[in-house]
């Protein structure tokens, strides 16, 4: 028991040394000296789901990029309907032929933590959420590919789709209120974890 408790402490000590680098990642990308070339982003799926999201893009090399990204809800409509999360995602895109047109793939990594009860996820352990509250924290990565049309001098529509490995940490309430713990584990996810249908205006 204690080995498994160690082992969660290690991994969500990583989490927020991740959320720290992608801080400095972000700060650096700012002042990096290829300004013209720099986009900012925001995920139109996001939006959809009430959610606050904006990313940088800058290239790093002739045919390569790093794409950092976040994402906020914040609020809830109530005790009994909550979806509060926070996301962050950092990705190196490889571009065969011109970076910020065409084509891309890379490796991503991301860190989120959450509280979720009365809805619907992508993610099997979540099935009960109409009768219970999740809590918890993740971490994971995978490889995402993706295309980008440019549509203007400044303006660029971005889709992709990512798959990998999550690691989820949970805990799982009785009800959505005040309910008592039922279970704290961890979930092991492998599929789709990185969606997105992004407009970009490039500098």
């Amino acid at each position: 028991m204690r080995d498994k408790t160690d082992k969660k402490e290690q991994i969500y000590r990583w989490m927020k040394g991740f959320r720290l680098n992608f801080f400095l990642l972000f700060f650096a990308a700012s002042l990096a000296t290829r300004a013209q070339h720099i986009a900012i982003s925001n995920n139109l799926i996001f939006d959809v789901m009430g959610t606050f999201s904006a990313g940088i893009e800058i290239p790093t090399a002739k045919r390569a990029s790093l794409d950092l990204y976040g994402s906020i809800r914040p609020w809830k409509r109530g005790e009994r309907s909550v979806h509060k999360h926070w996301t962050l995602q950092a990705q190196y895109r490889f571009w065969p032929c011109q970076v910020m047109n065409g084509f891309f793939w890379g490796p991503y990594a991301h860190a989120s933590q959450y509280n979720v009860a009365n809805k619907g996820v992508p993610f099997k352990f979540f099935k009960n959420l109409k009768a219970n509250r999740y809590e918890g924290w993740l971490v994971g990565g995978g490889i995402g590919i993706g295309y980008e049309y440019v549509l203007s001098k400044h303006w660029n529509l971005s889709a992709e789709i990512g798959a990998g490995y999550t690691y989820i940490d949970y805990k799982k309430n009785g009800c959505e209120v005040c309910g008592r713990l039922v279970e704290d584990a961890a979930y092991h996810y492998w599929g789709v974890s990185r969606l997105g249908l992004s407009v970009l205006y490039v500098f």
